[in-house]
C-alpha cells in the first residue's frame, strides 16, 4: 500500500505542477491575443475562471462514476484530459484556442477528487493519507508557477504546454500503476437509489447535512490562497520592487513547509489533538499570516522585506497544511464509503468556488488598495476559526 500511495502522490503532484505552470504566462499571453479590446481585464478574468467553473459542473459527476467503476479508471482518463489541456494550450495562438484549453483542463481536473477518495477507501491512517495527499496537491500548485515562469520565458507558452502535458501524461502512468486493482469502493454497498440528473447534484447534502458547514469551511480556505497567488505577484512589486525570483523564492519555501507539515507532521498532530482545535489553531495561522504580508512594505526601513514575507509564509504555511487534510478526514467520515467519491467531487466543487471568486474580488481590492484583499481575506480567516462546527462521526473539541 506504501509503494502504491507514493505513485499516486507522484502522479496527482507532477499534474497540479503542470496545471500551475500557465500561471505565470496567460494573463500576459491573453492580453496580447484581445489586441486593445475594451476590458481586457474582465476578458481575461474571464479566462482564469473557465477552468475552475467546468470543474464546478465535473468534479461530482466524474466522483460518481469513480464510485461505480473504480478510482483508477476514471483517475486515468482525467490526467489524459488535463495533459490534453496543456498541449492546447502550448499550442494556442489566439484567444478562443486559450478558452478551449482551460476548459479541456477543467474537464481533468476531477483527478483530484478521484485521488482524494481513493486515500480515504480505507478508514485505518485516513488522516496521515489525506495529509500527505495535500502535501502532494500544495506541493504542485506552488511549485507549478515558480517553474512556469523558468519555462515561459525562455521558451513561450510552446515550452509550457509540452513539458506540462509530459507531466500529466507522466501521472497517468503512476496513476494507473498505483491504482490497479483497486475494486470499485460500491461493491461491497448496497446499490444507491436512481437519482434525477441534475446540472449540479447536490443531494448529497440533504443525506448528509452534517457536510454542509465544512464545505463552507473549504471555500474560506481555497479563498484565502486564491486571493494570495491572485496578487501576491503585484504586491510585492508594489510595495517592495521584487519580481519574479523573489515570488519564486517565497513560494518554494511555502510549498516545502507545507508539505512537511502535510505529509510528516499531521499525523502526529492528528493523534494528540483534536480535530476541531486543529482547525480552530490552523485558520488563525492563515488569517495572521494573509494579514501581514502588507506590511513587509512599510517594516522595510526596519526589517528587511523578505524577512517579513517569509515569516508570514511560514504562518500561513503551516495552517494551510494542517487545514485542508483534517478538514477532507472529518468531512470522509460523515458519508459512507459508497459515496466517497462523489462527497470528493462536492469538496473540489466548493474549493473551485473559492478559486473562481478569490482572484476577482482580490484583484478588485488591490486595485482599489493593495493591502485590502490580504486584510480582507485575513479577517474572514481568523472568524472563521471561532466558527467552526463540531462534525458528527469525528472528533469533537
Amino acid at each position: 500500500m506504501r509503494r502504491r500511495e507514493i505513485l499516486v502522490l507522484l502522479a496527482v503532484g507532477l499534474d497540479l505542477a503542470g496545471f500551475g505552470m500557465v500561471f505565470p504566462d496567460i494573463q500576459t499571453r491573453a492580453e496580447s491575443y484581445l489586441h486593445g479590446r475594451d476590458s481586457p481585464g474582465l476578458w481575461i478574468g474571464a479566462l482564469l475562471a473557465t477552468s475552475f467553473i467546468v470543474q464546478l459542473l465535473a468534479s461530482p459527476r466524474w466522483g460518481r462514476v469513480s464510485d461505480r467503476l473504480g478510482r483508477g479508471p476514471i483517475f486515468v482518463i482525467c490526467q489524459l484530459l488535463s495533459g490534453a489541456g496543456l498541449l492546447i494550450y502550448g499550442l494556442a495562438a489566439n484567444y478562443p484556442i486559450l478558452v478551449l484549453s482551460r476548459v479541456v483542463s477543467g474537464l481533468g481536473s476531477a483527478n483530484v477528487a478521484v485521488a482524494q477518495a481513493w486515500a480515504s477507501d480505507q478508514v485505518e491512517g485516513k488522516a496521515g493519507r489525506l495529509g500527505r495527499m495535500a502535501a502532494a496537491i500544495s506541493t504542485g500548485l506552488v511549485a507549478g508557477p515558480a517553474a512556469g515562469g523558468f519555462l515561459a520565458h525562455y521558451g513561450g507558452n510552446l515550452l509550457v504546454g509540452c513539458v506540462g502535458a509530459s507531466l500529466s501524461l507522466t501521472g497517468a502512468a503512476l496513476g494507473y500503476l498505483g491504482m490497479r486493482g483497486a475494486p470499485p469502493p460500491s461493491r461491497s454497498q448496497a446499490a444507491e437509489p436512481p437519482r434525477k440528473r441534475r446540472i449540479l447534484d447536490l443531494s448529497l447534502l440533504k443525506r448528509f447535512p452534517g457536510v454542509e458547514p465544512l464545505l463552507v469551511i473549504a471555500v474560506i480556505g481555497s479563498f484565502s490562497l486564491a486571493t494570495l497567488e491572485g496578487t501576491f505577484g503585484r504586491l510585492i512589486k508594489r510595495i517592495l520592487g521584487f519580481g519574479e525570483r523573489e515570488f519564486g523564492i517565497v513560494f518554494a519555501y511555502e510549498s516545502l513547509l507545507g508539505a512537511l507539515v502535510g505529509g510528516v507532521l499531521l499525523a502526529s498532530l492528528a493523534h494528540r489533538f483534536r480535530e476541531r482545535s486543529l482547525l480552530r489553531t490552523a485558520f488563525l495561522l492563515q488569517g495572521i499570516g494573509l494579514a501581514l504580508n502588507p506590511v513587509a512594505g512599510p517594516l522595510q526601513p526596519y526589517v528587511p522585506g523578505m524577512a517579513v514575507l517569509l515569516f508570514a509564509s511560514t504562518l500561513y504555511a503551516v495552517g494551510a497544511g494542517v487545514a485542508n487534510p483534517t478538514l477532507a478526514a472529518a468531512v470522509s467520515r460523515l458519508v459512507p464509503e459508497s459515496v466517497q467519491g462523489e462527497l470528493f467531487g462536492l469538496l473540489q466543487v466548493a474549493r473551485n468556488f473559492g478559486f473562481v471568486v478569490g482572484p476577482i474580488l482580490g484583484g478588485l481590492l488591490f486595485d482599489w488598495e493593495p493591502a485590502a484583499p490580504y486584510l480582507f481575506a485575513g479577517i474572514v480567516s481568523v472568524m472563521t476559526a471561532f466558527f467552526i462546527p463540531k462534525a458528527r462521526g469525528a472528533q469533537e473539541g
